[in-house]
């Protein structure tokens, strides 16, 4: 018979969620300004920087309108970051995407590309 671990709250037998992350922290595949690296994704990017960002959005698994609410992108750069253990704060998201939008949409299409291939 096997002994279960009562939980110390007192209400019975505890199920404990184990979340397992990489244990060093990863960084983004490419700067900030490397847009050129990928000449599609710069060239969408600056021209037409909705229809990439609601491409990105539906790649992640998210409604391919959302980038068409404010700071949903934002937000999936945080997500982002979150997902592939990057090392970052919402701070520098915001500043990033404050002051050089386009080149933070064309860093995330860049890494979703680098991560799901």
């Amino acid at each position: 018979m096997e002994k279960k671990e009562a939980c110390k709250s007192g209400y019975g037998v505890c199920d404990r969620a184990v979340m397992s992350q990489p244990s060093t922290p990863a960084k983004w595949n490419s700067r900030i300004l490397d847009c050129c690296i990928d000449r599609r994704v710069c060239l969408c990017g600056t021209f037409c920087s909705m229809c990439l960002a609601c491409q990105m959005a539906e790649r992640y698994g998210e409604c391919f309108c959302l980038p068409l609410l404010p700071t949903t992108m934002l937000m999936m750069r945080t997500s982002m970051r979150e997902r592939y253990n990057i090392p970052g704060s919402l701070i520098d998201d915001w500043a990033v995407h404050m002051f050089c939008g386009p080149c933070a949409l064309c860093q995330m299409a860049r890494e979703m590309k680098h991560q799901l291939g």
